[in-house]
This record gives structure tokens, sequence and C-alpha cells, in this order.
């Protein structure tokens, strides 16, 4: 360094220095880059159960109307259907969309009507949650063909699903329909929900939905 300042004066030399020390000073105060770690997206959101316990249980309800889902249940359209005979029809509010229980010797059940958007996580997630509701382990996707088939209803494919536990069992069906999945479920004392599969069967081949598609 003396070299290289050799043929400039004290005062000159002075000039040069302090111009140095207010860049460096300018530079440190710089904002310096700081890296943040953003979370992923969590996509894998814990759901509302399709519908509540049955009635015959003694669990409380946990179903959470989330927001936007009542709304969303509102434009899913309005639903028509044949009522079997033995079943009574219970008023349908919030985002049930129908409502019914039946009874006899062996106990009762209860047939829900629902509808969401999207498909609440696919069919295989719905399935497992019908599963645990009554006792019964999660399936694999390849055990599907053991307790489903596919079904029409309203013109479009539907799964029906039959799934049999000890003390209570569940016949039900998902609709994807339009950017919803609708959800017919009935759940119940076992030889109730068995005895009345036929009436189950018969609802669901009378539903009719309001397609704003068409």
């Amino acid at each position: 360094m003396t070299q290289q300042f050799r043929n400039f004066s004290p005062a000159g030399l002075a000039l040069i220095l302090l111009a140095a020390a207010l860049l460096c000073l300018s530079a440190c105060d710089r904002a310096q880059p700081t890296t943040y770690k953003i979370p992923k997206e969590v996509r894998a959101a814990t759901l509302p159960m399709p519908d509540t316990v049955a009635p015959t249980t003694t669990a409380p309800s946990n179903m959470e109307v989330l927001p936007g889902m009542q709304e969303a249940a509102n434009e899913a359209g309005e639903i028509g259907y044949t009522k079997p005979a033995g079943w009574q029809e219970v008023a349908a509010s919030g985002i049930r969309k129908a409502n019914f229980k039946v009874g006899d010797e062996s106990g009762s059940a209860e047939i829900t009507v629902l509808t969401f958007p999207g498909d609440v996580g696919g069919r295989l997630a719905n399935i497992n949650r019908w599963r645990g509701q009554i006792g019964l382990a999660d399936a694999a996707l390849d055990d599907l063909p053991a307790y489903t088939v596919g079904i029409d209803i309203a013109n479009h494919r539907a799964l029906y699903v039959r799934l049999e536990g000890k003390t209570q069992s569940i016949l039900g069906a998902l609709l994807p329909f339009h950017g919803n999945t609708w959800f017919f479920k009935m759940l119940g004392d076992t030889n109730t929900v068995l005895a009345n599969e036929t009436a189950m069967q018969d609802f669901l081949n009378s539903i009719v939905l309001e397609d704003h598609a068409h």
C-alpha cells in the first residue's frame, strides 16, 4: 500500500482514506439479504365428517360446518325422491338436504343426504371415515371391490357402499355431481340396516337432482 500512495501528499492521502471510510460505512448501512423459510401449503386439511353418528349411538356429533359450506350446499340445488314405506321423514336443516329415520324390533337407523363441494378427500378417505364410524379398520384401495359397486343415481355414475359392522352397519352411496359430492347414507343397528337394503336401493333409484349444467 505504501508503494500505491507514494506520489500523494499527506493531505491527499488523508482525503483518499476518508473517502474509503465513508464508502465502507455506506456499504454497511445497506440492508443485508434475509432468507425466509416459507412453510409448504397444507393441502390435506382436516375435513368434517359427511354426517353425524346415528341417534342410536352415544357419541356426540362432531360435525363442523366450515365457512362457505352452507352456501355451497344451497347452491348445489334441490333434490327430489320417493320416500320408502316405513321411513319417517325428518325436516332437513342446515347442510342436510334430506333426513329420515326408520325403526323395527331389531333397532333403528338414520338416513341422511348431504352435499359438499369437491371430492372431500376422495372416495377411499370418505369410505374409511364411514368404516371408522362403525368400528371397522381403514381399508386399502384394492379392498373397495369387496364392498362397493357402481350404480347410477340421477343419470350419473355413483358408488354404492355396503359396510357391515359387528353391531352397526352402513349402506350408502357417493355421487360426484358437477363439482360437488353427494352423500347418501343409512347408519344404524345392523339388522335394521340390512333389512332396509331394498328400500335404500329403491330410494337411490328415485333420486332426482336439480341439474344446472343441462
